[in-house]
């Protein structure tokens, strides 16, 4: 393929900063629920950067990868670069508060390895996590300070790392509780979402993912429909179709480019696949 593979086509942080807020992009923004409505971004969508946000209200659900999730009152939100998400609103009056931010605000204040240790933004971390009350609190605490200081780019680059010090704080408390907790299919459940996020692009096949897990296909497939109601080749065709989506309508890339980036090597077979799932072929799926 001689055409770049163009996946920065469409940036959201760009395009929200540009049409929904009235600032300069300061290597940061704002929003609550009504920004991202009016956004009307209603498609999967590839980050290129990374977001906090809590939620104070149901109404709404959020797919990220392999993974979908309904939001309740105190969910955590978390995405990092290269993340494929989509929201799904049942209806925009579901408030939140968001920040979104490029890494380059926190340059002064923290190294390559910091974020390292923030697997919460990573392929197949635990991007949602719903938080007791006394988090909630802290959380919202820390988005109501940074209201204030909102025209403050220094104080809301250290407001920001206090708050991801909190987040990284909150889930490594709550992941030491629920590692105790888990049952051992809930644990295989982790595992093999976390393994799709990370290899789905070159392998498809669900006996791959039960040998990496130790046991056999049919044993996983009943294991994840038991726990999530998804077999594991629906759970990997989510994700498959979810990131072909985002490629479609966030970048200039055309199909058969799409298709061999998503690991297909025949258009036709990827075309059908992509029509029998989503109920439109791939071109009519990017002009609607």
């Amino acid at each position: 393929m001689n055409k770049k593979m163009d996946l920065d086509t469409f940036d959201v942080y760009a395009y929200i900063t540009t049409n929904h807020t009235t600032d300069a992009d300061k290597g940061y923004i704002l929003v609550d629920h009504l920004t991202y409505h009016d956004a009307a971004i209603r498609f999967p969508f590839r980050t290129f950067f990374y977001g906090i946000g809590l939620t104070y209200a149901s109404g709404s659900s959020f797919e990220v990868g392999s993974r979908q999730y309904p939001m309740q009152e105190g969910a955590l939100i978390t995405i990092g670069p290269g993340i494929v998400s989509q929201w799904k609103y049942d209806s925009p009056d579901v408030p939140a508060d968001t920040i979104l931010f490029r890494p380059e605000l926190l340059t002064p204040l923290v190294n390559t390895s910091f974020w390292a240790s923030l697997p919460f933004f990573l392929p197949g971390g635990n991007h949602v996590t719903v938080l007791d009350d006394d988090n909630i609190n802290k959380v919202k605490g820390l988005f109501q300070v940074l209201k204030q200081f909102g025209d403050e780019p220094d104080i809301v680059a250290s407001l920001t790392y206090s708050l991801l010090l909190l987040v990284r704080k909150i889930h490594e408390g709550k992941e030491g509780r629920q590692n105790l907790a888990l049952s051992a299919a809930d644990q295989l459940v982790q595992e093999f979402h976390r393994l799709v996020a990370q290899e789905f692009l070159v392998k498809k096949e669900v006996a791959y993912y039960a040998s990496r897990l130790h046991i056999t296909p049919k044993y996983l497939s009943e294991v994840l429909l038991a726990q999530t109601g998804r077999s594991a080749k629906t759970i990997i065709e989510d994700t498959v179709f979810l990131e072909a989506k985002s490629l479609l309508r966030q970048t200039s890339m055309n199909v058969q480019e799409i298709c061999y980036y998503l690991g297909y090597a025949d258009t036709s077979y990827f075309t059908k696949a992509f029509r029998n799932r989503v109920g439109m072929t791939p071109l009519a799926y990017r002009r609607q």
